[in-house]
């Protein structure tokens, strides 16, 4: 339930989407509504309760309730955490509160902070027995059935007790991408459990004591800090984006939950299946204006692919979680946080780099300066971890040299 003025209802409204008959959905899987506060009037205590309610008395199966509460609301005087009460009491479910505004320790913004502060919420939902207890009681169909629907296929056999339980946390985004990672765990030995967030309330996995929670993006500090809050342990290692950023993802995140993992071998397989597509981007030059979130990472993978990163633009840039990363990307690449923008566009128009990866709103101006673009969007839509992240971050940016270079001679 998002809880706001008009202007609130509208940007989640724009958000991409497969509408269902009655509400929109976001990311295919989550169903919102809207309580639109008038800021003329005073809101009474008990009535976003009283929306709340009447909104998932409509929609069946429901288990979860999200109150995404922002500034306007709050200035118009709604008490969330009482709201939020309120409907845990009368309709017998979870209820949680999240503040898209609130601040964090690092500056700035990015459109991974709601999916942090959601994921957080929902680790807090998560089962608080521990998983080993759960994996030794539960038989070996219901552990098959219940993540069957998350991994893409079944198993022939259920690995128990060979190793600590694994939980992938993100991949909201690209739900596939984290289905094909999990794939890649499970063939080296490792017992992958379920995802945060899972597919519905029931989906969700134990977390807590003993559980290895392997995260897939280093802006998920909230989340991270909440999962280490109920005794799991994070893997902090490089994101699963790339080819040499998946390999050491599922070597580290073996190793904590005690397989052994050498991925060399798949790696350098990997290089190899993909070189033509390599030799499309190498020596390209590219600009990331930065949105996301996952420029460093992205930057990283295409650097090692043989493109040349000329800017990383990052909106917020917390060096702890990306010590790893920025380690990996080196020293030779400028990564410019918050980056004003004016400044920005003076710096890739004297470039002159081969693409700008930039959101909407500068891709409008950059394109009418003759630049060739790509949405940071595009890149999340086509799926960016694991092994076939990489094949398809590097298809896309290929048909994008392709067509370019095909208009340019029907220019000529």
């Amino acid at each position: 339930m998002v809880v706001g003025t008009r202007a609130e209802a509208h940007i989640a409204h724009s958000l991409p989407a497969a509408p269902a008959p009655d509400l929109p959905r976001i990311a295919g899987s989550t169903r919102v509504a809207f309580v639109v506060l008038d800021p003329a009037e005073t809101p009474q205590q008990g009535r976003v309760a009283t929306r709340v309610i009447e909104a998932a008395a409509g929609l069946r199966g429901t288990g979860f309730v999200l109150l995404v509460v922002g500034r306007s609301a709050e200035l118009l005087g709604v008490d969330a955490d009482f709201e939020a009460r309120l409907v845990q009491r009368r309709l017998d479910l979870p209820a949680e509160v999240v503040n898209p505004d609130a601040p964090y320790e690092a500056p700035g913004t990015l459109s991974t902070d709601l999916e942090d502060r959601a994921l957080a919420a929902l680790v807090g939902v998560c089962p608080k027995r521990r998983t080993s207890e759960l994996l030794e009681t539960a038989s070996p169909a219901k552990r098959l059935h219940r993540f069957s629907g998350f991994l893409g296929r079944g198993r022939d056999e259920v690995r128990a007790g060979r190793t600590r339980p694994v939980v992938l946390l993100g991949g909201l985004a690209s739900p596939g991408a984290a289905g094909e990672l999990a794939l890649d765990l499970e063939r080296v030995g490792v017992e992958v459990v379920g995802r945060v967030p899972g597919t519905g309330m029931k989906e969700l996995p134990a977390l807590g004591e003993g559980t290895v929670v392997a995260v897939m993006d280093p802006n998920l500090t909230a989340a991270a800090r909440a999962a280490e809050e109920r005794g799991a342990r994070v893997v902090r290692t490089l994101t699963p984006v790339g080819v040499d950023g998946t390999a050491r993802f599922i070597h580290d995140v073996a190793a904590e939950a005690g397989a052994k993992a050498n991925e060399l071998a798949r790696a350098r397989s990997v290089w190899e299946g993909i070189e033509p597509l390599r030799n499309r981007v190498r020596g390209k030059r590219i600009f990331f204006a930065g949105d996301t979130g996952l420029e460093v990472p992205l930057a990283r993978f295409l650097a090692d692919a043989g493109a040349v990163v000329l800017e990383v633009g990052a909106p917020r840039l917390d060096r702890r979680s990306l010590a790893i990363e920025l380690q990996a990307l080196g020293p030779d690449v400028d990564v410019v946080q918050s980056p004003d923008w004016r400044g920005q566009l003076g710096r890739i128009d004297a470039a002159r780099p081969d693409v700008v990866v930039a959101s909407p709103g500068l891709h409008v101006p950059l394109v009418a300066r003759g630049h060739l673009c790509r949405s940071p969007q595009d890149f999340l839509d086509a799926g960016v971890h694991g092994y076939e992240g990489a094949r398809r971050i590097l298809e896309l940016l290929a048909r994008t040299f392709e067509r370019a270079e095909a208009l340019d001679s029907v220019n000529l």
